[in-house]
């Protein structure tokens, strides 16, 4: 069984190298980038999505801004996806009072100073060398491009349309960003849903890789354990 990651905002897939470690070397793994320059909408990132999904068994696992791509492919009920993970995200915009004042790109383009860092994102107990890849990854995108992703979720449309597969959710138990309002969303439109809360910030994957990396790997025992009956 396949596990397709699909990135945060940043689009890089350099984020996942904490969750990659903390996963058994046997995993398959694979992660679709998005482009470093180039500005997409969600429908444009939705179709380059499924151009490149795997043609095999898969569980696809989306990080915050990619839930609502997940979501929109797994209405498509594409003939190999078997479930989906969906890790501290939205259908809808999270937090649309703060995504009313998003940045232009040159206050984008400075470096996140960071405490910032710490507080909003990746917590206190982080280590340096996780912040170094936050910073890096934000780094090489250039700010239009989040800028324009940013906008992307503001101009999300809350949907009634259910999934008709498994879900595994993983709420950061301190998410500054995303509220616990967004997962009721998803508890609306996803009938069979696991949700498992672990401790850490927004960017829980890199804040708590180990735990998220047991909770995936549950995950991917239970459907293929089912899938072989």
């Amino acid at each position: 069984m396949k596990l397709v990651l699909l990135p945060g905002l940043d689009g890089t897939g350099k984020l996942f190298s904490p969750l990659i470690d903390a996963l058994h070397s046997s995993t398959d793994i694979q992660i679709i980038t998005y482009s470093l320059k180039k500005e997409q909408s969600y429908n444009e990132l939705i179709e380059y999505v499924k151009s490149n999904l795997p043609e095999e068994e898969f569980i696809l696992l989306a990080e915050s801004f990619s839930g609502p791509i997940a979501y929109e492919i797994a209405l498509t009920q594409p003939k190999h996806l078997k479930a989906l993970i969906l890790v501290a995200t939205f259908l809808e915009n999270p937090r649309p009072f703060l995504l009313k004042f998003i940045p232009n790109s040159r206050v984008l383009a400075l470096q996140i100073p960071n405490i910032l860092s710490k507080i909003f994102f990746l917590g206190f107990s982080v280590k340096h060398g996780i912040i170094k890849l936050f910073n890096e990854s934000i780094k090489t995108v250039s700010p239009s491009v989040i800028q324009n992703r940013l906008k992307e979720i503001t101009r999300l449309h809350p949907s009634n349309k259910k999934v008709k597969l498994k879900a595994t959710y993983i709420q950061a138990s301190n998410d500054k960003l995303v509220p616990s309002k967004s997962l009721k969303d998803w508890q609306k439109v996803c009938d069979n849903i696991d949700i498992f809360q672990v401790k850490g910030e927004h960017f829980i994957l890199q804040a708590n890789p180990t735990r998220c990396a047991e909770i995936i790997t549950e995950t991917m025992n239970i459907i293929t354990k089912t899938k072989s009956q």
